[in-house]
């Protein structure tokens, strides 16, 4: 039997024609769900910032992705929306502290915002203090769940719910309900090694389509940990809580390391005097992950002073003094206003007195600060100014 010889007028179809057919058949398959996968791409999107959370410090906003792209926009100057994130350092680094002046912020500005404490030991009167609207229940939701399990829960919730921003402090310290179940005999015994990190390996994939979807961004906290059975090998013996599934799924992840401790002059009830003791720290934010900006493995240092938080005033004092925008001469700063009046201090923490009092003084140095950093000169920027006349040590575990 002769074989059919091919039909010469069908013509083979093109590469442009084989993606608009699968298309047809994606459209069809989920034309009954109503769940289309297909994602149509607006590259107008490009220059245009992603929607974002303000971090509440402008250092960290522009470190995550204030630095302009190609089409001159900052990609995404805060947390982003729709993505996870995973904030690891030691003890007393500023981790709860930044996470809790991403909640007054997003508060500020009329969002609502979940904070899941595993560890039971936020301070309400210092989250208050942060402008977090802690007696406020339409505004910030505050859970201490007694199992991970329960946590996970409330977790997903939000998630789905879209609550703007959902803090987890921290993503090791949740107990499994396997473990809270062992008698006191068994804890410790029959629990299982990589547990919580197992539970997280589990949940995270789900959860980044969830908050994807919902627009969602959640803060994943996690402290260092001394690795198991590592000494004498060599390297680096530390660890992150949570597990290695955090490294995946998050949309930006970084180190913070408090690099300085700083030493002013405060009054001291107890001596009825004016005497020195730690006020504020420096430290050193690294972004060891970015999937929304060039800012991969970029760091800054921002300042945080003890019991106010973010000092965004510091800050701009460092940064306007790289840029010329603040004159130095010895240990007296000076900051031309508009209008030609001038503005003087002495050392740091007397000019930062300055720019706080005067009135419209600090919106005007921001204005300018943010004005430079968004045209250029960011190779050197973010660099800490000397502050000689504040007493610096090198940081230790010292509680903020």
């Amino acid at each position: 039997m002769a074989k059919a010889k091919p039909d010469k007028k069908t013509a083979a179809p093109t590469k442009s024609s084989i993606l608009r057919d699968v298309r047809g058949i994606v459209s069809k398959v989920f034309q009954k769900t109503g769940d289309d996968p297909t994602v149509d791409i607006d590259t107008n999107q490009l220059k245009v910032s992603r929607p974002h959370l303000t971090s509440g410090s402008i250092v960290l906003d522009y470190l995550i992705g204030g630095v302009p792209n190609r089409h001159g926009v900052p990609p995404c100057p805060g947390w982003p929306k729709g993505g996870i994130s995973n904030i690891f350092g030691h003890e007393s680094s500023g981790k709860t502290t930044v996470a809790l002046e991403a909640a007054a912020a997003v508060c500020t500005n009329g969002g609502v915002v979940c904070f899941i404490d595993w560890e039971h030991a936020i301070s309400p009167d210092y989250a208050q203090a942060l402008g977090v609207p802690v007696d406020d229940p339409d505004r910030f939701y505050l859970v201490q769940p007694n199992t991970l399990e329960q946590g996970i829960q409330v977790l997903f919730a939000c998630a789905k719910a879209g609550v703007d921003l959902i803090i987890l402090d921290s993503v090791g310290a949740g107990v499994p309900k396997q473990i809270i179940d062992q008698s006191m005999e068994e804890k410790g015994h029959l629990g299982r090694v990589g547990l919580v990190a197992a539970v997280w390996s589990s949940v995270l994939p789900q959860l980044a389509s969830d908050c994807a979807e919902s627009g969602s961004h959640v803060m994943g906290l996690s402290q260092l940990r001394k690795k198991i059975n590592t000494q004498g090998h060599g390297g680096d013996d530390s660890t992150h809580q949570g597990g290695e599934a955090w490294k995946f799924y998050t949309a930006i992840r970084m180190s913070f390391r408090r690099v300085m401790s700083i030493k002013t002059k405060d009054y001291d009830a107890l001596a009825h005097k004016q005497i020195e003791r730690f006020t504020s720290a420096q430290i050193r934010a690294t972004v060891k992950k970015s999937k929304i900006s060039n800012s991969q493995q970029r760091e800054a240092d921002f300042h945080i002073t003890f019991g106010e938080g973010i000092d965004n005033c510091r800050d701009l004092i460092a940064i306007g003094s790289n840029h010329g925008i603040i004159a130095k001469s010895g240990s007296w700063f000076q900051f031309e206003r508009e209008g030609g009046s001038i503005l003087k201090g002495q050392g740091v923490p007397g000019f930062r007195q300055e720019v706080l009092t005067a009135a419209g003084a600090y919106d005007e140095l921001a204005a300018k600060v943010l004005g430079a950093i968004r045209t250029g000169g960011a190779g050197s920027v973010l660099a800490v100014a000397d502050e000689e006349d504040d007493v610096e040590i090198e940081a230790g575990f010292i509680s903020e």
